[in-house]
């Protein structure tokens, strides 16, 4: 007969077969066919927890295996520190297992790393484990593996201020290493896409619209159709950037295509209005944004993206208060308030007319004054990018160069090395190949020069009509008024736009507005001095500085430009106009900011609109 204790070890044995199969030989496969036969997510993360007290049994290995399956479906859960604590166990398990880099402590340093980038959005958190990530897969040697980690990577420098070129340079080499193993058109994709955004993060819009484009037909090489709508959707916002709205609303043709042939996705038609919605209400087409608005929320049940949800709510409300619907607004602001109740909007837009429509005037004002302050800050900030991102690719160019040029010289020096015998051939050769560097180093410094030059001039210009840009103006405006204080002269200043020129626009289309602005400008010109500085600093608005001019010289000069626009036609006939256009005038009093002085002259020019346009007015 068997001992007692032969008696119980053998019950212990077939108790711990029963509840953790996996200890004995079948590793972790029995686990995850468990879950692979349950529905719902709290029922998986229910069964993994049930089986933590049991998993010391199994090696290193499988333990780490279980930690990195159990982080993965906290992820997925949202419980986000639990995730981040069950990764780091699954890194620290491998670790010990591997005594080296692997396969999984390089997944479970990115899935770490993008759980931080969910909590805080900080590159300084969430970037250091990106970074390690990239140091072991460069070890481990495997194409695809590297690939991944390079584009996450790669996102660590999205930020402005950041070193956009070293985030260019791991993209450039995920392309080389997908091309070079012929790896899947997915890996190209992902690329293509990481590159895109991040040159959209830095407002160069060309760039990003090409690389996102190049996703798009990556994807649909293989049938890809949830990320080819995906990239659609962002290809509609970049076009929008680049006000290339008849491309974006080829874009928007194509999410509708999509979503009427791939049914399956039920968030497909919710998008497509919600995107043909963003355009139209970029266009100032106000009417149809609520057409199309009112069309996503009908499919709001069908995404669970709450946050474009909001969006679509927020952008119906701002189109309806724009049309002066005001019981509309209302009721959509209502509708917003009951829908996301515990959600605290951050639009400016919003809370100013959510104050509108309570009666609270001046609060209103405020916040749209907020929000037109946002506005200028935005536009601001897109210029110091774009000139900052022009100038970083440019100095990497030169790096280049200069790269090519220190090969050169190498290789005269070697060359000068191996034929050390033949010392009158070498002089001729190696005095030949100075004299041309010198000539090619003289050629590159007046290249940089006028390239230079050619930057700062597009810095200072306004595009359209070849004067200062708001940024030159205000810049200029400022010495200007430095300058007269110091000296004690006077400076006048002048404010002016093209009256009822929306209507130019809606009548007669973008294009004779453009000339509309240029025709301005000329008459405008023929009217000033040498000294005199004209800026366009909004759409048709423009800012006249005039040095050393008293208030009554510059209300003579700003009459003689708006007599001098009163002749100019543009249009076709019959349905040419005259244009016309109302002028503020201001002296400098006290004011030592800019800004405060072109108050004054807003001030001023909105009593000459006030007062029936085509009009000089004085302050």
């Amino acid at each position: 007969m068997y001992s007692l204790s032969r008696v119980l070890t053998v019950i212990c044995f077939l108790l711990n077969l029963a509840v953790f199969p996996s200890v004995y030989g079948q590793s972790l496969d029995i686990l995850k066919q468990k879950l692979s036969a349950i529905a719902g997510p709290e029922e998986k993360l229910e069964l993994l927890l049930s089986y933590q007290s049991d998993i010391a049994t199994l090696d290193l290995q499988q333990q780490a295996n279980y930690w990195f399956l159990l982080a993965s479906h906290q992820e997925r859960g949202e419980q986000l520190d639990q995730a981040i604590a069950s990764y780091s166990q699954a890194i620290t398990l491998d670790q010990a297992y591997h005594q080296g880099p692997s396969v999984l402590q390089v997944e479970s340093l990115l899935e770490r790393s993008y759980v931080r980038y969910l909590q805080t959005y900080d590159t300084r958190l969430y970037c250091p484990d990106r970074k390690q990530a990239l140091e072991q897969a460069r070890q481990l040697n495997q194409s695809k593996l590297l690939v991944k980690v390079l584009v996450r990577y790669a996102f660590c420098f999205k930020d402005f201020n950041a070193d956009l070129p070293r985030g260019l340079a791991l993209l450039d080499e995920a392309i080389a290493i997908a091309t070079n193993n012929q790896l899947s058109p997915r890996e190209h994709a992902m690329i293509y896409n990481a590159s895109g955004l991040l040159y959209q993060n830095y407002n160069v819009y060309e760039k990003a619209y090409d690389f996102l484009n190049k996703a798009y037909r990556q994807w649909a090489s293989v049938d890809d159709y949830q990320d080819m709508f995906n990239m659609q959707f962002t290809l509609v916002d970049t076009a929008i950037n680049m006000k290339r709205f008849e491309l974006a609303g080829k874009h928007v043709d194509t999410l509708f295509y999509l979503a009427r042939t791939q049914k399956q996705f039920k968030d497909f038609t919710f998008f497509s209005h919600f995107g043909a919605g963003r355009l139209a209400f970029a266009q100032g087409k106000f009417n149809e944004s609520v057409a199309q608005l009112l069309l996503t929320l009908q499919q709001r049940d069908n995404t669970g993206e709450v946050y474009f949800v909001r969006m679509a709510y927020e952008s119906l409300i701002v189109s309806y208060f724009r049309l002066g619907k005001l019981a509309e607004t209302k009721a959509q602001l209502a509708a917003y308030q009951q829908a996301f109740p515990e959600y605290q909007t951050e639009s400016l837009e919003i809370l100013a007319i959510k104050e509108f429509l309570a009666g609270n005037y001046s609060a209103a004002m405020a916040q749209f004054y907020l929000r037109l302050d946002q506005e200028v800050e935005q536009r601001r900030d897109f210029v110091l990018r774009s000139t900052s991102t022009t100038a970083s690719l440019f100095n990497v160019n030169i790096t280049e160069l200069d790269n090519k040029i220190l090969q050169q010289d190498l290789q005269i020096n070697a060359l000068q090395f191996d034929k050390e015998q033949e010392q009158k051939r070498n002089a001729y050769l190696f005095l030949l190949l100075v004299s041309f560097l010198a000539f090619a180093l003289v050629l590159l410094s007046w290249h940089l020069l006028r390239t230079r030059k050619i930057f700062r001039y597009r810095a200072q210009t306004d595009h359209l009509t070849r004067i200062a840009n708001r940024r030159h103006s205000f810049e200029t405006g400022q010495q200007m008024l430095s300058q007269a204080i110091s000296l004690n002269q006077p400076l006048s200043l002048i404010v002016f736009d093209i009256d009822h020129f929306k209507q130019v626009n809606d009548t007669l289309g973008h294009e004779t507005g453009d000339q509309a602005i240029v025709q301005v400008v000329e008459k405008s010109k023929e009217c000033l001095r040498k000294q005199d500085q004209l800026g366009r600093i909004g759409g048709e608005e423009f800012l006249l500085l005039l040095p050393d001019t008293r208030q009554e010289k510059a209300v003579e000069i700003a009459e003689r430009i708006r007599a001098k626009v009163a002749t100019a036609r543009v249009g076709v006939e019959p349905e040419s106009i005259y244009l016309t256009v109302s002028l503020g005038v201001v002296c400098v009093r006290e004011e030592k900011n800019l800004q405060d002085l072109i108050n004054r002259g807003d001030k001023a020019l909105y009593q000459a609109k006030a007062g029936g346009r085509n009009q000089v007015v004085g302050d």
